[in-house]
């Protein structure tokens, strides 16, 4: 399979969703290995994970360097779901527009000006393990599959949503079974996102906005005199949509949840073989998990020490060898240590049942091992040495690390003489800092 773009220029105009602005929207041929490329005043920002500005309940946006670009999805998603590599998004404002709320018109005029196959091959991710992310509400996770497939279940409380599930089999289906798919919300979330500040470019037209039994004229009226679009006050609570707008599936709400989540996973950079499942997902866990696959696999091919190699050096074997690769080392110097949180660790069994949690003191033991591994390797015979922890001057934990977690433990050698070691670490999770400690260690002989 080979990589593609498209024929000719395409040209939008549209509102922006949140900010209000009005863009003109240009997309662009490119070449092989482009990949997708956003485009405002003369800025290039691409379209991969490590450029993810902020993502939340309604909305994706990249940064790089001062400029900003918001509401991302839709366009990526269109270009994702058409199976697209390389394009230019040129745009003459801050944020994408939302057309009519869905991919209509994004994948019919790219499917009108044609598909353009290039000479490389595509770049495929294959899924080989499970990866997830999960938090209180909600859930995403992706496994292998000899393809590309989502399955998405929502479950609101709204009576006009309710529960709602389905199936992408594959992106042969996007243009019939998603893309017409538009964004929605309900009418109490459209007060808050107004009080937010938020939906400065939403209308009855490029939104499904359901009601609820809670609707009532007075909250209408109310809306009316603060809004510039005006909602009619006659209005049968009991009806779908305050936009009186006849459905195209019992299950949209879902099918644009798909679209947007298209549109999240399009910031890997590569055409993905996995099947994604998401009880409840939004933005927010999307790109959550997005980043963690893309570590995971990043770390997987810059692996220099597996465990095997590990234990050459370091005396620590299971059940309590805490540190599963080095993917980066430099002799007397500095290591930088991985460890998958895997919720069938002991540990976890009580602490804490239903709530696990990675104990701050193994933490502080990830990072001594890997300061054990560059201590020991600068050592003649390591295999007849330990390394005892003497001192620790100084920890401190500034977030949980639970099952699913990738721990990133990068630790430096400050000082070593005479067997003796300062040394200080700091672990990251998705790029986070979520501790940092400084201490000493002594080597001696076994």
């Amino acid at each position: 399979m080979y990589q593609t773009t498209i024929n000719n220029n395409i040209n939008f105009k549209g509102i922006g969703l949140h900010t209000g602005v009005n863009t003109n929207l240009k997309i662009i041929p490119s070449e092989a290995n482009t990949g997708i490329v956003f485009r405002i005043n003369n800025q290039d920002i691409k379209a991969n994970i490590d450029n993810l500005y902020e993502s939340s309940k309604r909305g994706t946006t990249l940064k790089f360097n001062d400029e900003k670009i918001y509401t991302v999805e839709h366009i990526l998603s269109a270009l994702y779901g058409l199976e697209i590599d390389n394009a230019i998004i040129e745009v003459d404002n801050v944020e994408i527009p939302i057309l009519d709320g869905s991919n209509k018109e994004y994948t019919k005029k790219i499917l009108d000006v044609g598909i353009k196959q290039l000479t490389e091959k595509k770049k495929f991710l294959v899924i080989d393990q499970p990866i997830e992310i999960k938090n209180e509400n909600s859930s995403v996770g992706i496994y292998p599959y000899d393809g590309f497939k989502i399955t998405f279940e929502i479950d609101f409380k709204n009576e006009n949503i309710g529960k709602q599930s389905f199936t992408l089999e594959s992106l042969e289906d996007y243009e019939k079974k998603i893309a017409t798919a538009r964004t929605f919300c309900t009418f109490n979330e459209i007060i808050q996102l107004k009080e937010m500040g938020l939906i400065l470019g939403g209308n009855l037209d490029n939104a499904i906005i359901y009601t609820d039994h809670s609707l009532s004229i007075d909250k209408i009226k109310s809306f009316n005199n603060s809004n510039s679009f005006k909602i009619e006050e006659s209005l049968d609570r009991h009806k779908t949509n305050v936009n009186n707008k006849k459905l195209l599936f019992d299950n949209e709400a879902v099918r644009h949840k798909i679209l947007d989540l298209i549109g999240d996973f399009a910031l890997l950079g590569k055409n993905i073989k996995g099947h994604i499942i998401s009880h409840k997902g939004g933005h927010e866990i999307n790109t959550q998990l997005v980043k963690k696959i893309n570590l995971f696999y990043k770390y997987q091919q810059s692996v220099k020490y597996d465990r095997i190699e590990i234990e050459k050096i370091i005396p620590h074997r299971d059940p309590f060898l805490l540190i599963d690769q080095i993917v980066d080392f430099r002799e007397g110097e500095y290591v930088h240590a991985i460890k998958y949180v895997d919720e069938k660790e002991s540990y976890f069994q009580g602490h804490f049942p239903g709530n696990p949690v990675l104990p701050g003191v193994l933490i502080i033991e990830c990072m001594a091992q890997a300061s054990c591994f560059l201590s020991l390797s600068t050592v003649d015979k390591p295999d007849q040495k330990l390394m005892l922890l003497s001192v620790i001057r100084s920890a401190k934990f500034f977030k949980k690390v639970i099952p699913g977690d990738i721990l990133s433990l990068e630790v430096n050698l400050l000082k070593f003489r005479m067997n003796n070691a300062l040394i200080k670490g700091i672990g990251f999770v998705n790029g986070e800092k979520v501790a940092e400690a400084e201490w000493m260690a002594t080597v001696v002989d076994k």
